[in-house]
């Protein structure tokens, strides 16, 4: 096993014994690893031993230049990518990021410019610079890969915004694994600064994640440590670092887990009805699993997985996605396969082939900024009779997690159209909860 420093040091604290007159308040009793700042056991906020000794090697592991570890999610990544701006700046916008990234604007107060993805959720480096060429921008901000597992051509788009002096920041919170196997998609090594979520695809627990910068950052260690700091608990959790360390430095062979996905990606094709829907190569994570079944919308599929106790990570109208890893059993592929094909085979009663809501969006007319709108004094309205107001809380559905209605923007008919076709089909709303909107106050609404 390769050396696991941060894991080596609490370890050796928790082998002496120690009379722990320091917090957490169990003192040990939950777990021995679960300890606070004190001697030998380093310090998030401002690593120099055993924290930043690990995180320099994750760096090297991830193919970054640095790496800092992140206790609060990608969530916190995004937040300090874009503060790392400064203020009041502006940022061509992936349209289909997650909330975090409209947070980050309104925390920083940057002005938004929208950038619609394709159907699969891809952008392109041709759409960033004629993007760039109409408006400057101080940075481009992508979401790669999607749920679904598209990925963006990172090093053209990079190319792309650097020609225009801006920056690139991606959110690569679903590509943790990239790293690890040939047969997966390239890193984002291009960008300035990315996140991964290490939760997602390696072996760490929920809410862990890392910050990584690439050759072409032009901000110090010391800058992004201080911004990021913003953004991190005071009190992070030495068990959460661990899994971090242990996910990137003692990872699993993704090599062998590819070839067997392969394998199973074979034998689904083979099945009579089923479709796997993926973006076209090298654009697809193949780990990335999403099913498709003739005449049979994907959120129905999902409901008679669960009755053969297999849960997908989510569904839409088209198709269920699965996400698969090297921790993944074998006899779960067995399981998946023998129910799909136990599926009942009927005609195309439904067509849920080519549905994209990235292809439906049309970003309405921008009034305020994205601060100035979250900020602001606000009230709820039925979808339906939000249209002309100015949207106050992004709202969209998950999958694929696009925001339909966009703070600081006008409220159109076709995109609250679209928001409502999309919860009468069984979509899970974000923003939106109960049918209704957030809109910012009227003058002389009370």
């Amino acid at each position: 096993m390769k050396e696991l420093p941060l894991y080596s040091a609490i370890k050796a604290y928790a082998g002496k014994d120690p009379a722990r007159f320091h917090m957490p308040g169990h003192k040990g009793k939950l777990s021995p690893f679960d300890v606070t700042e004190v001697a030998g056991t380093d310090n998030l906020h401002s690593p120099h031993e055993a924290i930043l000794e690990s995180e320099r090697l994750c760096a090297a592991a991830m193919g970054a230049e640095d790496a800092f570890f992140l206790v609060s999610g990608s969530t916190a990544g995004n937040l300090a990518m874009l503060m790392l701006l400064g203020c009041g700046k502006r940022v061509l916008l992936g349209r289909n990021c997650h909330k975090s990234v409209i947070n980050g604007l309104a925390v920083a107060g940057h002005e938004a410019v929208p950038l619609i993805p394709d159907e699969d959720g891809i952008v392109t480096a041709e759409k960033v610079d004629e993007a760039l060429s109409a408006a400057h921008c101080d940075a481009v901000f992508i979401t790669s890969p999607t749920y679904r597992g598209a990925v963006s051509p990172i090093a053209e788009i990079a190319e792309a915004a650097h020609s225009h002096g801006a920056l690139l920041f991606v959110d690569c919170a679903h590509g943790a694994h990239f790293a690890f196997s040939g047969k997966l998609p390239d890193i984002p090594a291009e960008a300035d600064a990315w996140c991964v979520s290490c939760h997602k695809t390696l072996d760490a627990y929920t809410q862990t994640a890392l910050l990584l910068t690439g050759a072409s950052c032009p901000f110090s260690r010391e800058r992004v440590q201080n911004t990021l700091n913003m953004f991190q608990s005071t009190s992070p959790s030495y068990p959460l670092m661990m899994s971090i360390e242990a996910s990137v430095l003692a990872h699993a062979d993704w090599d062998e887990h590819a070839d067997r996905i392969m394998r199973v990606r074979e034998k689904l094709a083979s099945i009579s009805g089923v479709r796997l829907i993926d973006a076209a190569a090298p654009y697809q994570d193949l780990t990335r699993l999403n099913i498709g079944v003739s005449g049979i919308r994907g959120r129905e599929l999902e409901a008679k997985l669960i009755e053969a106790g297999i849960y997908a990570e989510m569904a839409d109208s088209e198709c269920v996605t699965l996400i698969t890893t090297p921790s993944d059993k074998d006899e779960w592929y067995e399981k998946l396969i023998s129910a799909i094909e136990a599926l009942p085979r009927e005609n195309d009663l439904h067509d849920n082939s080519g549905h994209s809501i990235n292809k439906e969006i049309r970003p309405g007319e921008r009034k305020v900024t994205v601060r100035e709108a979250v900020t602001g004094d606000t009230e709820k309205v039925p979808i339906a009779e939000s249209v002309g107001r100015i949207c106050a809380g992004a709202a969209g559905c998950y999958p694929p997690g696009t925001a339909i209605l966009f703070p600081g923007e006008i409220i159109t008919r076709a995109n609250a159209d679209l928001l409502l076709s999309e919860a009468e089909d069984g979509a899970e709303l974000f923003g939106a909860e109960n049918g209704m909107a957030t809109v910012l106050k009227e003058a002389g609404s009370v």
